[in-house]
């Protein structure tokens, strides 16, 4: 009895420590949409790190919005197996729908494609001691891996009322939302 006691604490310890040690970390598999040969998450990341924040540092919001991220904080929050999407990636997912006229009804929260993305607002990149958040339900703003020099990157955005999908680059301290994609083998 002892020796079974004693195997059965064996096979079990590691999986009793690893989950107190990773009790903060996310979990490995997540819920996401298959889009041509690309698997995106289907919800906006909500990963506490420094310099990520809740729409108005409110937590109502995390639920369905997600946090806001610097530039430097979404490209380290990934978890393993995934990455922040490069602008060619976003603009593959686009071109499957049609381009960047047609495309967003199929990618808006409600569409068909099973993404959902949300217009989830901004935290402005701003020297004000106090934290300015915009556009919540107006505007989505989504980053992108794709630099532009040393203060901006890219990012696609999108307004309520509007059609499009717009790229643009935006200074890496604004408070964007995050979406990964899943690593392929060989890329």
């Amino acid at each position: 009895m002892i020796q079974l006691f004693t195997l059965w604490a064996l096979l079990n310890l590691g999986s009793f420590h690893s989950s107190e040690k990773n009790s903060n970390q996310p979990p490995a598999d997540f819920p996401s949409v298959r889009i041509g040969d690309q698997i995106w998450m289907s919800f906006n990341w909500d990963y506490p790190t420094p310099k990520s924040w809740y729409f108005d540092n409110d937590s109502i919001n995390n639920k369905k919005y997600g946090r806001l991220y610097f530039y430097s904080n979404a490209m380290a929050a990934a978890p393993p197996g995934w990455h922040l999407p490069s602008i060619e990636e976003w603009q593959q997912l686009i071109d499957y729908y049609g381009g960047d006229a047609k495309a967003l009804p199929y990618l808006l929260e409600g569409g068909s494609s099973g993404l959902n993305l949300l217009m989830g607002g901004n935290k402005s990149a701003n020297i004000s001691p106090t934290d300015i958040f915009n556009f919540k339900d107006e505007w989505g703003f989504y980053w992108t891996s794709t630099p532009d020099g040393e203060q901006t990157a890219y990012a696609i955005h999108f307004e309520k009322g509007n059609p499009s999908i717009i790229k643009n680059t935006y200074r890496r301290a604004n408070g964007f939302s995050v979406r990964y994609i899943r690593n392929q083998p060989g890329k």
